[in-house]
């Protein structure tokens, strides 16, 4: 078995293409890491919530014959791996600690509260972003479209 030898190993620094951590109702026991750049949140969220929107019409139409205990423990199983695959991380285990994902808060189901409140944080950072890729391409496209000042007049 031969050793590496580090001379012949360059080091590339890519900082900033790691994911952010944050912390869920102030618990430094609940941390989350998102990747808030991630361009294809936009197509996770929109196949994971048919998804969801799936498992509770299925959580609606259970009938009093069935084992309801063992379905509903399979559709909060289901419904945590949606959201899991939305944000590509394992949110469920640390945003919905207790209860389901069906659980009603306030007017709204667990994990709609769990996904409005994320998705507002890549929405801002998306925007935050875009803006600075704007004034980046402004300037360099300011010195090829600089119109000629008023004071060069003509004779």
């Amino acid at each position: 078995m031969a050793l590496t030898d580090d001379k012949n190993i360059v080091d590339i620094n890519l900082d900033g293409v790691t994911r952010q951590r944050f912390r869920i109702n102030g618990d430094p026991n609940s941390i989350i890491e998102l990747n808030l750049s991630d361009m294809s949140i936009s197509e996770r969220l929109e196949s994971g919530m048919e998804k969801l929107e799936a498992e509770m019409s299925k959580i609606s139409q259970l009938g009093e014959d069935e084992n309801l205990s063992e379905k509903f423990k399979e559709a909060d199983a289901h419904m945590r791996e949606y959201v899991d695959y939305i944000f590509d991380y394992p949110v469920s285990a640390v945003c919905a600690k207790n209860g389901t994902m069906y659980d009603p808060i306030n007017g709204m189901f667990r994990y709609e509260i769990i996904i409005d409140g994320l998705t507002k944080l890549y929405t801002e950072k998306l925007n935050d972003e875009y803006r600075k890729l704007r004034n980046r391409i402004q300037k360099h496209t300011d010195k090829y479209t600089k119109k000629p000042s008023r004071s060069t007049k003509r004779k």
